[in-house]
């Protein structure tokens, strides 16, 4: 009888450890159909939240949209976002110590930083030491532009180097009316953002057509504000930080007088991160 009597026990304890098993196994699937519909739920919340966002974003609701917004858009809804610079020796990086502090560097590494969605942005500089306007025509520098196929173009209209090199307010206008032109045609959905160069120590003096640096500026924004092109003054706009912090634009310039140092890029780029966060 001891003996049936340990086979009836361990029978009993076999049968509770099945069952158990089974028990705690259709538990287990249970918490994993509950967990895997938990799972679903978030990522379709997300879904919605990123159509929502995309929605709220889209730059024919938004005309006067901030660029970060539009930099933003473009980063969720392809798989890259470019943003092609053109000019000269402040668009190149000249007087800064190293590629990372000029106006350029500083910005695309801001932008990153400020959305997490635009850490693909991508910057193609194509600026030119010394170039003019001219320059820019007859160089090509257009067509390397349109052939990144940018989203946003950030034209730096060389204006500096039109004064020294005395070309005409006739032919600098001229020069930024054909490569709006040809930019616009090959990129109409390119957003486009022109600049002026930055202000210099000696820009009062007279090149050998008896013009200063501020009749260029006057000049390229006639023919700017002529056809309702998008604009930033950044010799204006430095002037006025300059004054604000009690800085000596000699502070912010390299030994010519001419190019920012690294704190001329410096400020360069806060006019440039304060303009990308303002409505047009």
């Amino acid at each position: 009888m001891r003996k049936y009597g340990l086979i009836i026990i361990a029978g009993i304890c076999l049968a509770v450890l099945v069952f158990g098993h089974l028990h705690w196994k259709n538990i287990s699937q249970a918490a994993g159909v509950e967990a895997r519909e938990a799972a679903a739920k978030v990522k379709e919340k997300e879904k919605e939240e990123r159509e929502a966002l995309i929605e709220s974003l889209k730059p024919e609701k938004n005309k006067q949209q901030p660029l970060i917004d539009y930099l933003h858009y473009k980063s969720l809804t392809q798989e890259r976002v470019i943003v092609s610079l053109l000019g000269s020796n402040g668009t190149s990086g000249t007087g800064a110590s190293k590629t990372s502090n000029s106006w350029a560097g500083r910005l695309e590494k801001s932008l990153r930083a400020d959305r997490d969605d635009l850490e693909r942005l991508s910057f193609i500089n194509h600026g030119n030491e010394g170039y003019s306007t001219e320059d820019l025509v007859k160089g090509k520098k257009i067509e390397a532009v349109i052939q990144d196929d940018p989203d946003l173009i950030i034209f730096e209209n060389s204006l500096i180097n039109n004064h020294y090199q005395s070309i005409s307010l006739e032919q600098t206008q001229k020069d930024i009316e054909s490569i709006m032109t040809k930019l616009q045609k090959e990129l109409p959905k390119a957003s486009i953002l022109i600049l002026s160069p930055n202000p210099v120590a000696n820009g009062n003096m007279e090149n050998s057509l008896g013009l200063n640096y501020v009749d260029y500026i006057q000049a390229s924004e006639q023919v700017i504000k002529t056809n309702k092109w998008t604009y930033l003054n950044s010799k204006e706009e430095i002037e006025k930080k300059l004054s604000k912090k009690n800085m000596r634009l000699a502070d912010t310039l390299t030994n010519d007088n001419i190019h920012p140092n690294d704190q001329g890029h410096y400020i360069w780029f806060e006019v440039l991160q304060e303009y990308f966060k303002l409505k047009k």
